[in-house]
């Protein structure tokens, strides 16, 4: 499998792609299948109390423009006249936003349209006014990173996500007028050569009744069978007979119609060859002048076009360019001769200069190539051409439109104004694909063709100083005096108000876990609670390039921790060799014997021996090796200050405090200093040097957590991620029908739109209840809440109140569904209960909660209650192998058991598991599995408990701590493992009582607070002392 095919499964949340969507694809819940399936088959459902996570169908209004591969179109049209859900049929890929903070495109898997009676008018700063249903959610920053939230829910002052730099759909330079063009109306110019070979009829240059005569006099009709079969006047045809009688018939014609020549099945090739001029001919043989079509969009033509649509009229058969520069008035000219070869006129109207061509032709082509012609002319066309060209186009159409109606103002932005709203959100969209984000505006302004009259015109700008000099490198003015005002704009100092950003709070939770100084890294700024967007991340990117660094040189500590073990275990038993060995000092022979040797006084020996007085270190290594008649390991003295030197190093090179080291050993702080610094050391405190270790191999496990990582990719998603924040003015409530529009995009549940680029988002989950009942119709009949997000009485009030009263047809009830109901407040809950009874005749309520004792009595009565217990290992095994064969995952038997031990009848629990333990793309084993999911092999705990069991402490007390600090196992996960393995053991019942009363003792301590070693080392020694 290719690293691509490996990636592409690692970034989707499988616990999402594997959920249940129908009631057979539940597995281990046979009986509450069976009950649900009964009541779905009878259409007589009860309240329900059980759990089971849901979503519901969030829409935008039919204008709104969404960005595909095709380029810009409104989702109504890209969904279609539809009732409920459907397949994409077009298979278009939709710009989405996914979960590595990339911008790809997408091909949508079902498309939506519906009729919503009520809608939300979202308005933001940079002129976004979106119209959504109200559960419609928005990509948002807050300080607590990015999160989504519905419409309903946003207030003034959110942030909410747009692209910074969208990826626009691939370039395609072939202009495909021979396809769009009409056939009939549109005669082609070829060469001889392709006329002669093709044998082009001499009559494909004619229309009408001539062209029917010539037709049949080839075909050697006399003039009656002709008027005839023609239904014409015989004058009529024999006027035509005598126009061409001393023509010859017979040659083959180099002017035809475009529909004749797509019937001989051409090339673009064959197009490109032998086409001369395209002209367009009206039904009564009037033939505009011919012009040379360009099959191709170059940066010359991307010029033409900017130039045309910012300030020409074009009016049926006639393009007019307005501008008071000469320059652009003498290059829209040139470009008119050298595209398409026409003789332009120029001339003043109202003092106003201008260059025009009358020429159906031209028009004809713009208007069917480009559709930002159609909008120009009235039509619901964008700009989708434009959209797909390449980059040099692109820019070439850009600074043509800021040549022609672009300006530097007096405050150092660059605006445009322009009547079409269509041309500003095409506008924006291009800039948005060089990085450089746009505000959009209307105001009343007097054209600029001399006439005066007031009009409606978009403003589209780009204030920031960043973002002005970002215009400057990719598009630019190419006339003096606007470059000049540009060069100029430059030069002011940012105002990083335009483009700001939500502290993180991830920012100082990273620093405190990893112990980095925030200041090191996060500039100061004038706003600390909305900085600079740029210059913020930045030094959140530097932040995390020191992040990982000292997660390396955390990792190295460890090593270090692990190396320095021999050391001091050697250490750690120094104190007790005394302990058990200075009594050897007391006779008095050998009290004068080791006096003799070492010079120590008699009188301290004897109160060594007594306990009175300890000696230092160095000084009881050296009566050790007296006492047992060993020779004085050379290496001994200099134990102590390796392990003070090392010690030492790691804390400086993690920069840990040693009061956060002292914290949770009884110590304090100047304790750990002096244990590191002094040249001499009390016996008793040599143990110390071990609590230090441990102590900061628990620090580096909190260092290196989970919580860490997660801390990490949050921020690396924000840097990496070419996103900026637009910020919500103004939310309304539209009480009126409007026919709105969704699109399901699998795995990110988002895509970008709007009159300037904007996140959206969609999802289409419901619990398989739903699905059953309403097949493809489920959404319409289907609310869903979060009691933990929306708690309080008034949801139940307004939003469930809301939902129950609005009419519906087609089905006996609707249903609403509450997950985590036991959130809910006592008032709250009374209040449901009374919805409850008062629209039990057309609502069914289906509440989720992990405890059922929190919900109230009179709610539990009129449930029926589904109790999900945990999942048999067969089901968890049988799913895990499931995923394994759709993820091509290679999965051990091993493996799949240690993930059904670890996910202890949780289904969730087992996937996570499979997907943590597969991200890195080798085999999922047991190694694998336990390691990801710090998870304690059962043999290891049994063999730890049958150990303290027969009394031997020490060696239980060494697997306990192999538990905690090599496997890095939190000491509650340590006590769950402990109770699922009680009847595992060789005991009697009143001893499986007193050692489960034991284990909940601990668990309650620790819950508390409590120290968690301690207290698990507590539980042994009570099972030790036992026996």
């Amino acid at each position: 499998m290719s690293e691509a095919d490996q990636a592409g499964g690692r970034d989707q949340i499988w616990l999402e792609t594997y959920r249940p969507q129908r009631l057979a694809e539940i597995v281990g819940q046979d009986a509450i299948v069976e009950r649900l399936e009964s009541y779905v088959e009878r259409h007589d459902l009860p309240h329900m109390l059980f759990a089971g996570p849901a979503g519901i169908g969030k829409c935008v209004t039919g204008e709104t423009p969404v960005l595909t591969t095709d380029g810009l179109a409104r989702i109504g049209d890209v969904v279609g006249e539809i009732e409920g859900f459907d397949g994409n049929e077009a298979r278009t890929e939709v710009l989405t936003f996914n979960g590595d903070g990339e911008f790809e495109y997408v091909e949508p898997s079902h498309v939506f349209g519906k009729t919503a009676d009520e809608t939300v008018s979202v308005t933001t700063r940079d002129g976004s006014d979106m119209t959504v249903t109200p559960e419609h959610r928005f990509l948002v920053l807050t300080p607590d990173g990015l999160t989504w939230r519905e419409a309903r829910n946003l207030a003034s002052g959110d942030r909410v996500v747009r692209p910074l730099s969208a990826p626009l759909p691939e370039g395609e330079a072939d202009l495909h007028w021979a396809e769009t063009m009409d056939g009939c109306r549109t005669f082609v110019h070829l060469s001889e050569e392709f006329a002669k070979r093709h044998g082009v009829p001499f009559e494909e240059d004619l229309v009408g009744v001539k062209k029917a005569v010539v037709r049949r006099l080839r075909q050697g009709q006399d003039p009656e069978t002709i008027a005839d079969d023609i239904d014409a006047p015989r004058k009529t045809v024999q006027a035509a007979m005598r126009e061409f009688r001393d023509e010859d018939l017979d040659a083959p014609s180099t002017i035809c119609s475009l529909a004749y020549l797509r019937d001989l099945g051409l090339t673009r090739d064959d197009f490109r060859t032998h086409v001369r001029a395209i002209q367009y001919v009206t039904t009564n043989n009037r033939r505009s002048e011919p012009i040379s079509p360009p099959c191709e969009l170059t940066p010359q033509l991307g010029q033409f076009l900017g130039l045309a649509i910012s300030e020409a009229a074009i009016d049926g058969g006639r393009v007019k360019f307005y501008n008071t520069d000469s320059e652009l008035i003498e290059r829209f000219e040139q470009l008119l001769c050298d595209l398409f070869d026409v003789d332009p006129r120029t001339g003043t109207q109202q003092g106003v200069p201008y260059v025009a061509v009358s020429n159906r032709t031209l028009t004809h082509y713009l208007e069917s190539c480009f559709n930002v012609f159609d909008s120009a002319m009235g039509g619901d066309g964008i700009g989708s051409a434009i959209l797909r060209a390449d980059e040099d186009t692109r820019r070439a159409f850009l600074r043509a439109v800021f040549d022609a109606e672009g300006y530097v103002s007096p405050t150092g932005h660059i605006e445009l104004t322009q009547k079409n709203g269509d041309h500003i959100t095409l506008l924006s969209y291009l800039l948005a694909s060089f990085g450089i984000p746009s505000r959009r505006t209307t105001e009343q302004k007097a054209a600029t063709n001399g006439s005066g009259i007031q009009r409606t015109y978009h403003k589209l700008s780009i204030s920031s100083a960043s973002h002005v000099r970002r215009f400057r490198e990719t598009v630019g003015f190419t006339l003096g005096t606007k470059a000049t005002r540009l060069e100029t704009a430059c030069q002011r100092t940012s105002n990083s108000n335009n483009d700001t950003i939500p502290t993180q709070n991830a920012v100082g939770e990273l620093c405190d876990r990893l112990a980095l100084d925030k200041t090191d890294y996060i500039p100061k700024t004038l706003n600390p609670e909305s900085p600079g967007r740029d210059r913020y991340l930045r030094g959140v990117s530097s932040l995390l390039d020191a992040a990982t660094a000292r997660l390396e040189t955390i990792q190295e500590a460890r090593e270090t921790l692990v190396r320095l073990e021999p050391a001091l275990t050697e250490t750690d038993t120094v104190p007790l060799s005394w302990a058990e060995k200075r009594e050897r000092f007391e006779p008095l022979e050998t009290r004068a014997e080791i006096s003799s040797r070492t010079g120590i006084r008699e009188d301290h020996l004897l109160e060594y021996a007594r306990g009175d007085r300890v000696p230092y270190t160095n000084r009881a290594r050296t009566l050790l090796a007296e006492i047992t008649d060993e020779p004085a390991d050379p290496s001994a003295e200099s134990t102590v200050e390796t392990l003070q030197s090392e010690l030492h190093q790691i804390i400086e090179s993690v920069n840990i405090s040693y009061e956060r080291i002292a914290a949770e050993t009884g110590l304090r702080g100047s304790d750990i200093a002096n244990l590191l610094t002094q040249e001499t050391h009390e016996i008793g405190s040599l143990p110390r040097f071990v609590t230090v270790a441990d102590r900061l191999d628990d620090i580096f496990s909190e260092m290196s957590s989970l919580r860490t990582l997660e801390l990490l990719n949050a921020l690396h998603v924000l840097v990496k991620s070419s996103i900026y924040l637009d910020e919500v003015e103004k939310v309304e409530t539209v009480t009126e029908e409007r026919r709105v529009y969704d699109l399901t995009v699998p795995g990110t549940r988002n895509y970008v739109a709007g009159t300037i680029p904007t996140v959206m988002h969609n999802t289409t989950s419901a619990i398989a209840v739903a699905r059953e009942l309403y097949g493809e119709e489920w959404a319409e009949h289907f609310l869903e809440m979060n009691a933990s997000d929306e708690r309080g009485i008034d949801v139940v009030r307004d939003r469930i109140k809301s939902f129950a009263r609005t009419s519906f047809g087609g089905v006996d009830y609707r249903i609403i569904f509450l997950d985590e109901a036991d959130a809910l407040t006592s008032d709250a809950q009374a209040a449901l209960r009374r919805t409850m009874e008062q629209f039990s005749n057309n609502v069914r309520f289906i509440l989720s909660c992990n405890y059922s004792s929190q919900i109230i009595d009179p709610i539990q009565s009129r449930c029926a209650v589904f109790r999900f217990s945990p999942l048999s290992d067969e089901a968890v095994a049988e799913q895990i192998r499931h995923i394994a064969a759709q993820e091509d995952i290679e999965v051990t038997d091993d493996g799949v058991d240690a993930l059904v031990y670890a996910a202890d009848g949780d289904m969730r629990k087992a996937i996570n598991g499979l997907q943590a333990a597969a991200v890195t793309g080798g085999v999922v084993d047991e190694e694998a599995v336990f390691a990801i999911t710090s998870t304690a092999r059962p043999e290891d705990i049994r063999e730890m408990v049958t150990l303290a069991l027969s009394g031997d402490f020490t060696a239980a007390r060494s697997h306990l701590d192999d538990l905690l600090t090599e496997e890095g196992i939190a000491g509650g996960d340590v006590v769950d493992q402990l109770h699922r393995s009680v009847w595992e053991f060789d005991m009697d019942d009143d001893a499986a009582v007193r050692l489960l009363d034991r284990i909940g003792e601990a668990d309650y301590r620790i819950t508390e607070g409590a120290n968690e070693r301690i207290q698990l080392e507590a539980l042994l020694a009570s099972l030790a002392l036992e026996e």
